[in-house]
């Protein structure tokens, strides 16, 4: 039978081992939940959602985006240079040209957060947005998901 020191030794080098492997899987493995749908979109907590109140009908907490006066085409372009020009965000290929996904890493721990967006044309040749941000780890992201949202739209609209 183990003395206990060896035993504690033997149990914290297995919580290490356990912990090593876990922040190794959120390294460098990046999160890929599936395609959003805004219309039946609940966020989960830590998430943060800005949308127009006519696509994201079950999102009462939503924060309503704004209408741009730009095309839908010029708008996702925008997106694209804005995300792209931010330290830690790539984008991930899609087929659809006006739905783009993004993963943020942030700059300590490198932990993904995975920024949906949907680019929603209007009428007059304008456009709207529904952006969808969710952090692996909530509880770590401390508002950073929504201060970026927040940024975002802020470049869209200049």
């Amino acid at each position: 039978m183990a003395k206990p020191g060896r035993l504690a030794i033997k149990v914290a080098a297995a919580g290490l081992l356990l912990l090593f492997a876990l922040a190794t899987a959120i390294l460098f493995t990046a999160p890929r939940p599936g395609p959003v749908d805004f219309a039946t979109l609940a966020p989960g907590r830590g998430s943060t959602l800005i949308c127009p109140a006519d696509l994201c009908l079950a999102a009462s907490e939503a924060r309503p985006a704004p209408v741009f006066t730009i095309s839908a085409e010029r708008l996702a372009a925008k997106l694209r240079r804005h995300a792209s020009g931010e330290v830690g965000v790539e984008e991930w290929p899609g087929e659809d040209p006006l739905r783009l996904r993004f993963v943020h890493r942030s700059l300590l721990l490198r932990l993904p957060e995975v920024i949906d967006a949907q680019i929603i044309p209007r009428s007059s040749g304008a456009a709207s947005l529904a952006l969808y941000a969710r952090p692996a780890i909530p509880a770590l992201d401390f508002g950073a998901a929504r201060a970026r949202m927040e940024r975002w739209i802020e470049a869209l609209s200049r």
